[in-house]
Protein backbone atom coordinates (compact mmCIF):
# COMPACT_ATOMS: atom_id res chain seq x y z
CA UNK A 1 0.00 0.00 0.00
CA UNK A 2 1.41 3.57 -0.66
CA UNK A 3 2.58 5.42 2.57
CA UNK A 4 1.12 9.14 1.14
CA UNK A 5 -2.20 9.77 -1.75
CA UNK A 6 -3.11 12.41 -3.57
CA UNK A 7 -6.62 11.73 -4.64
CA UNK A 8 -7.18 13.34 -7.56
CA UNK A 9 -11.14 13.12 -8.49
CA UNK A 10 -13.39 13.02 -5.81
CA UNK A 11 -16.99 14.66 -5.17
CA UNK A 12 -18.99 15.83 -2.06
CA UNK A 13 -22.52 16.99 -2.22
CA UNK A 14 -24.69 18.02 0.20
CA UNK A 15 -28.13 17.96 -1.18
CA UNK A 16 -29.30 20.39 0.95
CA UNK A 17 -28.58 22.90 -1.84
CA UNK A 18 -30.35 22.56 -5.35
CA UNK A 19 -27.15 21.94 -7.38
CA UNK A 20 -27.77 18.15 -8.46
CA UNK A 21 -30.76 17.89 -10.25
CA UNK A 22 -29.68 14.79 -12.52
CA UNK A 23 -28.39 12.84 -9.57
CA UNK A 24 -31.31 11.03 -8.49
CA UNK A 25 -32.35 10.18 -11.95
CA UNK A 26 -28.30 9.26 -12.67
CA UNK A 27 -28.54 7.18 -9.11
CA UNK A 28 -32.47 5.40 -10.30
CA UNK A 29 -30.64 4.68 -13.88
CA UNK A 30 -27.62 2.75 -12.94
CA UNK A 31 -30.08 0.99 -10.02
CA UNK A 32 -27.55 2.58 -7.48
CA UNK A 33 -30.28 4.55 -5.75
CA UNK A 34 -28.59 4.68 -2.48
CA UNK A 35 -25.97 7.29 -4.44
CA UNK A 36 -28.58 10.10 -4.29
CA UNK A 37 -27.57 11.16 -0.97
CA UNK A 38 -25.27 13.44 1.56
CA UNK A 39 -21.61 13.00 0.94
CA UNK A 40 -19.27 14.98 2.95
CA UNK A 41 -15.88 14.34 4.22
CA UNK A 42 -16.46 12.26 7.25
CA UNK A 43 -18.27 10.08 4.63
CA UNK A 44 -15.16 10.07 2.42
CA UNK A 45 -13.10 9.12 5.24
CA UNK A 46 -15.22 6.63 6.26
CA UNK A 47 -15.07 5.22 2.62
CA UNK A 48 -11.69 5.14 2.36
CA UNK A 49 -10.78 3.75 5.52
CA UNK A 50 -7.10 2.94 6.11
CA UNK A 51 -6.31 4.16 2.96
CA UNK A 52 -4.24 6.88 3.32
CA UNK A 53 -5.23 10.30 1.31
CA UNK A 54 -3.42 12.89 2.20
CA UNK A 55 -4.38 15.53 -0.65
CA UNK A 56 -7.73 16.22 -2.52
CA UNK A 57 -8.74 17.22 -5.96
CA UNK A 58 -12.53 18.04 -6.05
CA UNK A 59 -14.04 17.92 -9.51
CA UNK A 60 -17.16 19.63 -9.85
CA UNK A 61 -20.36 17.58 -10.89
CA UNK A 62 -23.20 20.29 -10.63
CA UNK A 63 -26.00 20.29 -12.88
CA UNK A 64 -28.01 22.99 -12.56
CA UNK A 65 -27.26 25.86 -14.19
CA UNK A 66 -24.36 28.10 -12.76
CA UNK A 67 -24.17 26.10 -9.34
CA UNK A 68 -20.74 26.02 -9.71
CA UNK A 69 -19.92 29.34 -8.32
CA UNK A 70 -22.00 28.21 -4.93
CA UNK A 71 -20.34 24.67 -5.10
CA UNK A 72 -16.82 26.33 -5.16
CA UNK A 73 -17.99 28.59 -2.32
CA UNK A 74 -19.51 26.12 -0.49
CA UNK A 75 -16.91 23.27 -0.52
CA UNK A 76 -13.95 25.65 -0.62
CA UNK A 77 -14.79 26.54 3.25
CA UNK A 78 -16.02 22.94 3.58
CA UNK A 79 -12.20 21.79 3.32
CA UNK A 80 -10.71 24.77 5.04
CA UNK A 81 -13.76 24.14 8.10
CA UNK A 82 -11.67 20.67 7.96
CA UNK A 83 -8.17 21.83 7.95
CA UNK A 84 -7.98 19.40 4.56
CA UNK A 85 -5.35 19.84 1.28
CA UNK A 86 -7.72 20.48 -1.12
CA UNK A 87 -7.81 21.88 -4.93
CA UNK A 88 -10.80 22.69 -6.89
CA UNK A 89 -11.70 21.89 -10.81
CA UNK A 90 -14.54 23.81 -11.22
CA UNK A 91 -17.15 24.19 -14.31
CA UNK A 92 -18.57 26.30 -16.55
CA UNK A 93 -22.09 26.51 -18.66
CA UNK A 94 -21.05 26.03 -22.18
CA UNK A 95 -24.09 27.74 -23.35
CA UNK A 96 -22.84 30.99 -22.06
CA UNK A 97 -21.20 33.75 -24.24
CA UNK A 98 -17.68 33.99 -24.17
CA UNK A 99 -17.44 37.18 -22.40
CA UNK A 100 -19.16 35.58 -19.29
CA UNK A 101 -17.59 31.90 -20.16
CA UNK A 102 -14.38 34.05 -19.08
CA UNK A 103 -15.64 35.90 -16.50
CA UNK A 104 -17.43 32.35 -14.66
CA UNK A 105 -13.75 31.86 -14.76
CA UNK A 106 -12.97 34.79 -13.45
CA UNK A 107 -15.31 34.35 -10.30
CA UNK A 108 -14.06 30.85 -9.27
CA UNK A 109 -10.37 31.90 -9.20
CA UNK A 110 -11.06 34.51 -7.29
CA UNK A 111 -13.17 32.57 -4.57
CA UNK A 112 -10.45 30.53 -3.61
CA UNK A 113 -6.37 30.35 -4.60
CA UNK A 114 -6.74 26.74 -4.88
CA UNK A 115 -8.92 26.96 -8.04
CA UNK A 116 -6.82 24.72 -10.12
CA UNK A 117 -8.51 24.05 -13.49
CA UNK A 118 -11.86 23.07 -15.37
CA UNK A 119 -13.96 20.19 -16.68
CA UNK A 120 -17.20 20.84 -18.55
CA UNK A 121 -19.50 17.39 -19.10
CA UNK A 122 -22.55 18.31 -21.31
CA UNK A 123 -23.49 20.21 -24.46
CA UNK A 124 -19.42 21.16 -24.69
CA UNK A 125 -18.20 20.25 -28.19
CA UNK A 126 -14.34 20.21 -29.11
CA UNK A 127 -15.05 22.53 -32.67
CA UNK A 128 -16.99 25.13 -30.30
CA UNK A 129 -16.24 28.57 -29.45
CA UNK A 130 -17.28 27.53 -26.16
CA UNK A 131 -14.25 24.63 -25.99
CA UNK A 132 -11.63 27.02 -27.93
CA UNK A 133 -12.91 29.92 -25.09
CA UNK A 134 -12.68 27.80 -21.81
CA UNK A 135 -9.05 26.10 -23.32
CA UNK A 136 -7.49 29.67 -24.01
CA UNK A 137 -8.83 31.06 -20.53
CA UNK A 138 -6.96 27.83 -18.85
CA UNK A 139 -3.82 28.23 -21.32
CA UNK A 140 -3.55 32.09 -20.31
CA UNK A 141 -3.95 31.10 -16.65
CA UNK A 142 -1.86 28.35 -16.27
CA UNK A 143 -4.51 26.04 -15.18
CA UNK A 144 -5.98 22.46 -15.68
CA UNK A 145 -8.23 21.36 -18.40
CA UNK A 146 -9.26 18.19 -17.12
CA UNK A 147 -10.96 16.37 -20.58
CA UNK A 148 -13.99 14.12 -20.99
CA UNK A 149 -13.39 12.32 -24.20
CA UNK A 150 -15.05 9.32 -25.01
CA UNK A 151 -13.10 6.98 -27.70
CA UNK A 152 -15.61 8.53 -30.24
CA UNK A 153 -14.78 12.15 -29.45
CA UNK A 154 -11.21 11.77 -29.19
CA UNK A 155 -10.36 12.50 -32.34
CA UNK A 156 -11.81 15.57 -32.30
CA UNK A 157 -10.86 17.04 -29.39
CA UNK A 158 -6.68 16.36 -30.26
CA UNK A 159 -7.76 18.58 -33.03
CA UNK A 160 -8.57 21.15 -30.89
CA UNK A 161 -5.99 20.61 -28.47
CA UNK A 162 -2.94 20.91 -31.24
CA UNK A 163 -3.86 24.54 -31.17
CA UNK A 164 -3.06 24.78 -27.65
CA UNK A 165 0.16 22.82 -27.13
CA UNK A 166 1.36 24.21 -23.97
CA UNK A 167 -2.22 23.78 -22.04
CA UNK A 168 -1.75 21.33 -19.09
CA UNK A 169 -4.17 18.70 -19.90
CA UNK A 170 -5.45 15.86 -17.73
CA UNK A 171 -7.66 13.23 -19.62
CA UNK A 172 -10.12 11.90 -17.11
CA UNK A 173 -11.51 8.58 -16.36
CA UNK A 174 -9.06 6.47 -18.15
CA UNK A 175 -10.52 7.64 -21.56
CA UNK A 176 -14.31 7.24 -20.32
CA UNK A 177 -14.86 3.71 -22.50
CA UNK A 178 -18.51 3.55 -23.32
CA UNK A 179 -18.61 -0.14 -23.75
CA UNK A 180 -16.45 -3.45 -22.54
CA UNK A 181 -17.13 -5.53 -25.59
CA UNK A 182 -13.85 -6.41 -28.00
CA UNK A 183 -14.55 -3.94 -30.35
CA UNK A 184 -15.35 -0.60 -27.85
CA UNK A 185 -11.86 -2.35 -26.07
CA UNK A 186 -9.93 -1.63 -29.44
CA UNK A 187 -11.46 1.42 -29.79
CA UNK A 188 -10.56 3.06 -26.25
CA UNK A 189 -6.94 1.47 -27.53
CA UNK A 190 -7.01 3.69 -30.40
CA UNK A 191 -8.08 6.72 -28.36
CA UNK A 192 -5.94 6.58 -25.58
CA UNK A 193 -2.77 5.46 -28.08
CA UNK A 194 -3.64 8.48 -29.78
CA UNK A 195 -4.12 10.68 -26.85
CA UNK A 196 -0.68 9.86 -25.67
CA UNK A 197 0.88 10.10 -28.87
CA UNK A 198 0.09 13.92 -29.55
CA UNK A 199 -0.37 15.17 -26.57
CA UNK A 200 1.63 15.56 -22.88
CA UNK A 201 -1.92 14.85 -21.58
CA UNK A 202 -1.41 12.98 -18.33
CA UNK A 203 -4.18 9.85 -17.52
CA UNK A 204 -6.08 9.99 -14.47
CA UNK A 205 -6.67 5.93 -13.57
CA UNK A 206 -10.36 7.06 -12.46
CA UNK A 207 -14.52 6.23 -13.40
CA UNK A 208 -13.56 2.48 -14.60
CA UNK A 209 -16.34 1.26 -12.47
CA UNK A 210 -18.97 3.40 -13.97
CA UNK A 211 -17.80 1.60 -17.54
CA UNK A 212 -17.32 -1.55 -15.96
CA UNK A 213 -19.68 -1.68 -13.28
CA UNK A 214 -17.27 -4.06 -11.48
CA UNK A 215 -14.29 -3.05 -9.07
CA UNK A 216 -12.27 -6.37 -8.84
CA UNK A 217 -8.72 -6.76 -10.16
CA UNK A 218 -9.83 -9.34 -12.53
CA UNK A 219 -12.12 -6.91 -14.36
CA UNK A 220 -9.59 -4.03 -13.64
CA UNK A 221 -6.56 -5.22 -14.90
CA UNK A 222 -7.72 -5.06 -18.67
CA UNK A 223 -8.03 -1.04 -18.17
CA UNK A 224 -5.33 -0.26 -15.71
CA UNK A 225 -2.37 -2.06 -17.57
CA UNK A 226 -2.92 -0.59 -21.08
CA UNK A 227 -2.96 2.96 -19.67
CA UNK A 228 -0.34 2.71 -17.78
CA UNK A 229 1.76 0.93 -20.45
CA UNK A 230 0.73 3.75 -23.41
CA UNK A 231 1.19 7.29 -21.23
CA UNK A 232 4.00 5.62 -18.83
CA UNK A 233 4.54 6.39 -15.35
CA UNK A 234 5.44 9.95 -15.30
CA UNK A 235 1.87 10.77 -17.16
CA UNK A 236 -0.89 8.34 -14.79
CA UNK A 237 -2.75 10.20 -12.16
CA UNK A 238 -4.50 8.09 -9.62
CA UNK A 239 -8.56 9.35 -8.83
CA UNK A 240 -10.82 7.36 -6.80
CA UNK A 241 -14.12 9.06 -8.64
CA UNK A 242 -15.60 8.25 -5.11
CA UNK A 243 -18.79 8.02 -4.29
CA UNK A 244 -19.11 7.85 -8.00
CA UNK A 245 -17.48 4.55 -8.29
CA UNK A 246 -19.60 2.96 -5.72
CA UNK A 247 -21.29 1.70 -8.97
CA UNK A 248 -18.94 -1.02 -9.11
CA UNK A 249 -18.37 -1.58 -5.71
CA UNK A 250 -16.28 -0.29 -2.50
CA UNK A 251 -13.78 2.19 -2.15
CA UNK A 252 -11.93 -0.68 -0.04
CA UNK A 253 -12.26 -3.10 -3.69
CA UNK A 254 -10.90 -0.38 -5.54
CA UNK A 255 -7.73 0.03 -3.50
CA UNK A 256 -7.61 -3.96 -2.97
CA UNK A 257 -7.77 -4.24 -7.08
CA UNK A 258 -5.00 -1.63 -7.51
CA UNK A 259 -2.60 -2.62 -5.25
CA UNK A 260 -3.30 -5.90 -6.82
CA UNK A 261 -2.63 -4.83 -10.56
CA UNK A 262 0.89 -2.87 -9.16
CA UNK A 263 1.39 -3.86 -5.76
CA UNK A 264 4.72 -5.04 -7.02
CA UNK A 265 5.83 -2.68 -9.18
CA UNK A 266 8.93 -0.29 -7.75
CA UNK A 267 8.11 1.77 -5.16
CA UNK A 268 8.84 5.11 -7.01
CA UNK A 269 6.84 4.45 -9.85
CA UNK A 270 3.45 3.82 -7.21
CA UNK A 271 4.35 6.87 -5.78
CA UNK A 272 4.32 8.29 -9.13
CA UNK A 273 1.06 7.04 -9.63
CA UNK A 274 -0.52 7.65 -6.06
CA UNK A 275 1.05 11.02 -5.39
CA UNK A 276 3.85 12.83 -7.32
CA UNK A 277 2.36 13.36 -10.32
CA UNK A 278 -1.15 15.10 -9.13
CA UNK A 279 1.09 17.37 -6.97
CA UNK A 280 2.91 18.88 -10.22
CA UNK A 281 -0.12 18.89 -12.01
CA UNK A 282 -2.58 20.24 -9.57
CA UNK A 283 -0.16 22.50 -7.93
CA UNK A 284 0.27 21.09 -4.81
CA UNK A 285 3.47 22.24 -2.42
CA UNK A 286 5.54 19.40 -1.90
CA UNK A 287 6.57 19.36 1.99
CA UNK A 288 8.20 16.06 1.97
Amino acid sequence: MPQHVVDAHLHLWDLNHPWYPGLQAFAEDVGKPELYSDFGLDDYAAAAGGFRVEQYVHVSAVTAPRAYLDELRWVSKVAADHGVDMRFVGSVDPTLSAHDICADLDAQAAITPHFRGARVLYRFEPDSRAARTVLRWLDDHDLVFDLTAHPETMDGWLRTLADFPDLTVVLEHTGWPTATDVDARAAWRRALTACADTTSASCKISGLGMSTGDLSAKTLRPWVEPAIDTFGWDRVIFGSNIPIEHIGGRYADLVESLDTIIGDEPADEQDRFYRRNALGVYGFEEER
